[in-house]
């Protein structure tokens, strides 16, 4: 990435050019840089979707959110305005596959949004509306359309499963499903896990 060094963001991971402020019809009308109350660097809009390298890889980026050591927090690909004017559908289009290691298995991922633990390593992959992942988990494969979240050690976390899975249990069955999620990103989704692999949710069972 070509940055203009008068006005780029000193970061971790090389200078950022922010967005200018000259948005055209995808540009969010957000601020470009922010700041925590200790003068940290919170977040930076990119001018333009750069490819950035991280602990975990590398990944574009057009919008960067950090801890306030500096260490990354979030990371988007793409950070369009979604409007009559662009659809998710052409912003989609435009964003780019990764291959990650989940739970052993190789899988093509075009994530709408990476969030890393403070350490760098991936906690939590977000999809975007349009996909659709099948995860190898302690309770077996689930497809999900929200993402998946990791704990540091790359056990899974936590997983939103597609409406009508139902998990078999030695107590029971489970349908676990958020009806109406209030989340945004993938992160303490319905269905968790401790380390171990032990379902951690307290689901009434069908075959109680």
């Amino acid at each position: 990435m070509v940055t203009d060094k008068l006005n780029s963001i000193t970061t971790k991971y090389g200078n950022l050019l922010p967005c200018s402020g000259a948005s055209d019809y995808r540009k969010k009308h957000r601020c470009a840089v922010c700041y925590f109350d200790s003068g940290s660097v919170r977040s930076v809009y990119l001018e333009e979707p750069s490819v950035l390298s991280f602990p975990a890889g590398e990944f574009q980026t057009e919008l960067i959110t950090f801890y306030e050591d500096g260490n990354a927090k979030r990371i988007f690909p793409l950070y369009g305005q979604i409007s009559a004017y662009w659809s998710i559908e052409e912003e989609a289009e435009s964003a780019p596959y990764y291959v990650f290691s989940i739970a052993g298995e190789k899988l093509h991922i075009r994530p709408q949004c990476i969030f890393f633990y403070p350490s760098g390593k991936i906690r939590a992959i977000t999809l975007w509306p349009s996909d659709e992942i099948s995860v190898n988990t302690p309770a077996g494969p689930i497809k999900t359309r929200l993402g998946v979240e990791l704990y540091e050690s790359g056990m899974i976390r936590s997983i939103e499963p597609v409406f009508g899975t139902v998990i078999h249990t030695p107590e029971g069955d489970i349908k676990p499903y958020r009806f109406r999620p209030v989340m945004m990103h993938a992160e303490n989704a319905t269905l968790k896990f401790d380390e171990d692999g032990r379902i951690l949710n307290d689901y009434p069972k069908r075959n109680a």
